[in-house]
């Protein structure tokens, strides 16, 4: 029987482990039975993640050479207006030269350079670029830094392409900046994106609802679930000192009847879902044309694990969605 207590009227239900449903692929099963923490005492202190970037890079590089394996494409390393980026081709070349997709990696604001795991397989089934931005990390540059480089490298785009042919995406906290740089772009004055992916991300990375509290209070996001006053807390040092109901860092809470067509993705055991579907709601209630797919018992950026047959209509269905708002077919 799992022990709990109860402090301050809050119930600790410990660490917990969630059964494995039978309503997913066998590779997802065997994915979601490993446990990340299980070689962690239950009291080991938290380390910020911000001092894990070195220790977790081989993760990261490990990551983008699964993708390049099944949706080979070529990278060059690249600046942009002063901002590190990568440029992601496919294989044997772009074959729609005229369209553009910006990818904003994920790592909680505070890790991730260099990350191309959601790019290189989004740029292989578009057979678009892709530029991959390495926006500044917190919590050395907090918010507005990172949309500051964004903004830098959508201007330069804009150059050379059409708005209506270039699209805005990322994931966790790339899926977040996303939101973050299309109320900049409104506010500065700049055409809008085609389209844009706010993956396992919503509106507001001050309040992330229900699921959040819900799944960090169970112990399956160990440290992570730490409040946004907690030093150690990714998200806190990343808003710093900013205004928390300003809509260049809360997009839910400003004027969405412009935003451009979204698609959100998330999964029934990613602790961001209630994001997710908040500011699909949001949207919709705008009078947006959102679309929110949740996948059944699948975590926070499952997709990175391109070799899960979840994984692959996950991409598929962002690849296919983008396409149809730049005006382009499957290859």
């Amino acid at each position: 029987m799992r022990s709990y207590k109860v402090e301050n009227g809050v119930v600790d239900l410990g660490r917990i482990k969630l059964d494995v449903p039978d309503t997913i692929s066998e590779e997802a099963k065997a994915y979601l039975r490993f446990d990340p923490n299980q070689e962690m005492p239950e009291d080991a202190p938290p380390v910020p993640m911000w001092l894990m970037r070195e220790p977790l890079a081989p993760m990261f590089e490990w990551l983008n050479q699964q993708a390049l394996e099944a949706y080979p494409c070529a990278i060059e390393e690249t600046a942009i207006d002063g901002v590190r980026c990568h440029r992601i081709t496919p294989e044997g070349g772009a074959r729609h030269a005229d369209k553009l997709l910006i990818n904003l990696h994920g790592g909680g604001f505070v890790m991730g350079s260099g990350s191309l795991v959601e790019a290189i397989p989004i740029a292989a089934e578009t057979g678009c670029e892709v530029i991959a931005v390495d926006y500044r990390l917190a919590p050395e540059h907090p918010f507005p830094a990172a949309v500051d480089d964004i903004v830098a490298v959508y201007r330069d785009a804009l150059k050379s392409h059409a708005a209506r042919d270039v699209v805005l995406f990322g994931t966790s906290a790339g899926g977040f900046l996303t939101a973050m740089a299309i109320m900049r772009f409104k506010k500065e004055g700049l055409p809008l994106p085609a389209a844009c992916g706010v993956f396992t991300a919503g509106g507001d990375v001050t309040q992330l609802g229900d699921t959040f509290n819900y799944l960090t209070l169970s112990g399956f996001y160990g440290h992570l679930g730490a409040k946004l006053d907690n030093p150690q807390c990714e998200r806190g040092v990343f808003v710093g000192d900013a205004d928390r109901n300003d809509p260049l860092l809360a997009p839910i809470k400003g004027d969405l009847s412009d935003f451009p067509p979204t698609l959100l993705v998330t999964g029934t055991r990613d602790a961001v879902l209630s994001s997710a579907a908040m500011f699909h709601r949001a949207l919709r209630k705008a009078g947006r044309d959102a679309d929110l797919h949740v996948f059944e018992a699948m975590p926070h950026g499952f997709w990175f694990s391109v070799a899960l047959p979840e994984s692959r209509e996950a991409i598929d269905l962002m690849a296919r969605f983008f396409e149809r708002h730049l005006g382009i077919g499957a290859a």
